[in-house]
């Protein structure tokens, strides 16, 4: 029979309303239960000053794939950080800046995590991302696609043609395997390629005649038309940039008519902390939010 009582540790449990309450977990036989079941030697861990939670979920990271891969030839002595040795049970891992894959799994269920998403997954290099998911130890994965600068979405959204937007949205997240909709600087992408960006919400994307505000709820559309579990998991315009708080507030009305098709969010803004810039320059921006 295998007993364990957690003690004083600040419990987080968002399902159960529980919101960093110092608590005794009691578990028993795997099901957590009351202490008064437990035996008078169950193994006791002292929890002081440590989060105890549910397995963890991190829903925006970066553990695979092109931009990864990109960080470690950037990084090339990184390699000599971060060394643990092979042992018995776990794989070498080296690695600080950019771990390698052995070392992204084992540090994140160090950490109590149990599920990671690579939040950006271009569907060209999808496969690679997908093998170096499988060389990720002991955590599940999954992965958010880009979807907010593709040629086939902006031409879908020029054409205000809904139902050829949601048949690709659909087509890209089957062939890359995904989870779900990621938008990065939606046009902004495209504008890159030539030296530019988009200033806005309503800027035109060069060469496609097409506006964020319009990519932004044209891939919203889609998304609760599939009835995709998660939101479009929006990287705004401007991040980053001071003032971009204002452009973060429209983005939020953009999407206030979208209804969502199941219990959850339309929209997911990630980076909030780099969207709620005020002022107007680098040296003396302040945060908004």
């Amino acid at each position: 029979m295998s007993e364990l009582l957690i003690k004083n540790g600040r419990v987080f449990d968002p399902i159960n309303s529980i919101n960093g309450d110092i608590m005794d977990i009691a578990i028993k036989n795997g099901k957590i239960v009351d202490n008064i079941s437990l035996s008078p030697d169950t193994k006791v861990i002292d929890a002081s000053s440590m989060i105890v939670m549910p397995g963890g979920v991190d829903a925006h990271s970066h553990i695979a794939g092109s931009k990864v891969n990109s960080g470690r030839i950037m990084c090339p002595n990184d390699g000599r950080s971060g060394i643990e040795k092979r042992t018995k049970i776990t794989r070498p891992c080296s690695g600080y800046t950019v771990p390698n894959t052995f070392a992204m799994g084992y540090r994140y269920a160090k950490l109590g995590y149990t599920t990671v998403f690579e939040a950006a997954i271009p569907i060209l290099h999808a496969r690679h991302t997908h093998e170096e998911f499988g060389d990720i130890p002991i955590i599940d994965k999954g992965g958010l696609v880009l979807f907010g600068s593709n040629w086939q979405v902006m031409e879908a959204v020029r054409e205000n043609d809904i139902e050829k937007l949601t048949a690709y949205v659909a087509w890209g997240l089957s062939a890359s395997r995904g989870y779900g909709v990621k938008i990065v600087n939606p046009g902004g992408g495209e504008a890159w390629g030539f030296g530019k960006n988009v200033s806005g919400l309503h800027d035109t994307v060069p060469n496609f005649d097409v506006t964020p505000a319009e990519i932004i709820t044209g891939l919203a559309k889609a998304n609760e038309m599939l009835h995709l579990p998660h939101s479009i998991h929006l990287h705004c315009n401007l991040l980053g940039k001071p003032g971009n708080y204002k452009t973060t507030i429209e983005t939020m009305k953009l999407l206030e008519n979208i209804k969502p098709s199941m219990d959850r969010q339309v929209v997911h803004i990630t980076h909030i902390t780099f969207n709620a810039w005020g002022g107007h320059e680098l040296g003396r921006f302040r945060i908004k939010g």
